[in-house]
């Protein structure tokens, strides 16, 4: 099974260097559009979503995500800390344990 990211680009770019493959997407429409193939692709195991899209997916996918568990879907703070008070370069770092 595959883990897939969904962001900008510069949010797809730092996991693309670890070998997650990111889906660039630039509006809401767009993220609606790549998610509907993305939960339906058997392949994909978990799709980590930037938060800045959280409520879009709760509109819109919470009810079916409720009848399946794969993929799973996983929320990281975006790039610029919309949802949450530290930015994924802090988060990242927490987590690593280092300065990035």
């Amino acid at each position: 099974m595959k883990l897939v990211i969904v962001g900008n680009e510069d949010e797809c770019l730092g996991f693309s260097l670890a070998g997650i493959k990111g889906i660039i997407v630039s509006d809401e429409l767009l993220f609606i559009e790549e998610m509907h193939h993305l939960l339906k692709d058997p392949d994909i195991g978990v799709i980590a979503v930037v938060d800045r899209y959280f409520s879009v997916f709760a509109e819109h996918f919470s009810e079916s995500r409720k009848k399946h568990a794969i993929p799973a879907v996983v929320f990281l703070p975006s790039i610029d800390g919309t949802h949450h008070k530290t930015s994924l370069k802090e988060y990242l770092a927490n987590i690593l344990g280092i300065r990035l």
